[in-house]
């Protein structure tokens, strides 16, 4: 290799060495555009298969052992438990839903909702995990369960599961659910 000797030279040099790196660019493969990915909590009610935003939750527990029942509350509330030293009230989500009481199994969990001004546990049939879409969701069909409706903000198809974004913040404005008296 001959040394350079001026300025220019090295210059002229570059320009060569970027113009044969653009031509031998053109040969390769076009890399594909990333698509941002979103991730969210898929859970289970009855048979509607959920997703929540994580940034709507706080946290995931087991059913309690210990939960105190409310006095004349709403068939829905399944009472207060202890969840480290703060009094949590659990609701059933699918009874309040559907009016069908949900069973106890090993699979049951409580979601706790991110809400400011709203401390509340939502009893679930099942958490399934998280979950990373691609997809953008769909806008909500008026064939989806009706009384999930008011709460979903999209739907997503993936791995054969027809996927419904419920909102935990639009449930905590619902007044039906901030009334708990029966």
């Amino acid at each position: 290799m001959s040394t350079l000797r001026s300025p220019t030279e090295l210059i002229e040099l570059l320009q060569g060495i970027h113009s044969r790196s653009r031509q031998h660019a053109s040969e390769l493969p076009q890399q594909e555009e990333h698509q941002e990915e979103w991730t969210a909590i898929g859970f289970r009610v009855a048979n509607n298969y959920c997703l929540t935003h994580l940034d709507e939750t706080r946290e995931i527990f087991p059913y309690p052992h210990q939960i105190t029942h409310v006095p004349k509350t709403s068939a829905w509330i399944c009472g207060i438990a202890n969840l480290r030293g703060d009094l949590l009230p659990i609701i059933d989500l699918k009874y309040f839903l559907n009016g069908q009481q949900s069973k106890i199994t090993k699979s049951s969990r409580v979601i706790v909702m991110n809400q400011a001004d709203f401390y509340c546990g939502l009893l679930i049939d099942e958490v399934l995990g998280l979950k990373h879409f691609q997809a953008e969701p769909e806008n909500v069909s008026s064939a989806t369960n009706n009384n999930l409706l008011p709460y979903l903000t999209g739907t997503l198809f993936q791995s054969n599961i027809h996927w419904n974004i419920f909102s935990f913040n639009t449930l905590a404005e619902d007044k039906r659910f901030l009334n708990a008296a029966a």
